[in-house]
């Protein structure tokens, strides 16, 4: 279900995504649910001390706490979406994966996943910091690096270097979908946004607050789904398109 026919265009990616996004949806959900409320931790500790969310840019708060919690929590997010993700591609191959058995899978793949984006984001902060382009050519290629760890298992380096070479013949292409993806996310968000304002004039305090907040978090987390899926879909077709390149 995953792989679209080679060679596969921008449309197909994106169909074949949103057809796995709705087959997959409600099981990996709960998965996704948890990586959204994992990440939140450190804003709910921060809120809990009497503090406001009005960070600037990629600047931290200097509290150890909350970079701590952020550092932690970052990984157990990469570890609770890995697990989405195996469980994603276990339903679009016909196999009924349930969550436990996903947890177990990505658990044994944590250490590689955590060492190889630690290099990832070292080597998006040498690009960035010399040159805007070499940064954001990496970037487009690091987005495959989730399904390059948890179904090809090379080194940390080797991960890295495999979504270069998987993504630089179909870097536009992969630019193009991560675009639409974000676009598509948006359009949502804004409906979201209009409906909740519907909402808030029939409801008032604590219970609207409530609502929204488990809207926003089932948002989040149907988003999840959809670019795991869309992550899914773009690692197959490039390695559909690198096989039949090396066999050609």
């Amino acid at each position: 279900m995953t792989e679209p026919a080679a060679p596969a265009s921008v449309t197909q990616i994106m169909e074949t995504a949103a057809r796995l996004f709705r087959v997959t949806l409600l099981k990996c959900l709960p998965l996704s649910m948890l990586a959204v409320l994992v990440l939140e931790v450190p804003n709910l500790y921060w809120i809990a001390n009497g503090h406001e969310l009005n960070f600037h840019g990629w600047l931290w708060p200097s509290d150890p706490t909350y970079v701590t919690l952020s550092i932690v929590t970052m990984a157990v997010t990469l570890y609770f979406t890995s697990a989405m993700m195996l469980q994603q591609r276990s339903l679009a191959g016909g196999v009924n994966c349930t969550g436990v058995a996903a947890l177990r899978a990505a658990l044994r793949r944590l250490p590689l996943l955590l060492a190889s984006w630690v290099l990832a984001q070292l080597s998006l902060l040498v690009g960035l910091s010399l040159l805007l382009l070499p940064g954001l050519f990496l970037f487009v290629c690091y987005l495959l690096m989730l399904p390059v760890v948890l179904f090809e298992h090379p080194s940390p380096y080797m991960v890295l270097v495999r979504c270069v070479m998987l993504v630089r013949p179909r870097w536009w292409k992969t630019l193009a979908a991560a675009v639409i993806a974000v676009l598509v996310i948006l359009v949502c968000v804004l409906t979201f946004a209009a409906i909740l304002s519907v909402f808030a004039v029939l409801l008032a305090g604590a219970a609207f607050q409530a609502i929204a907040a488990a809207c926003f978090v089932a948002f989040l987390a149907a988003a999840g789904v959809f670019l795991s899926a869309l992550v899914l879909t773009l690692h197959s077709a490039a390695s559909y398109s690198a096989a039949a390149s090396n066999s050609a």
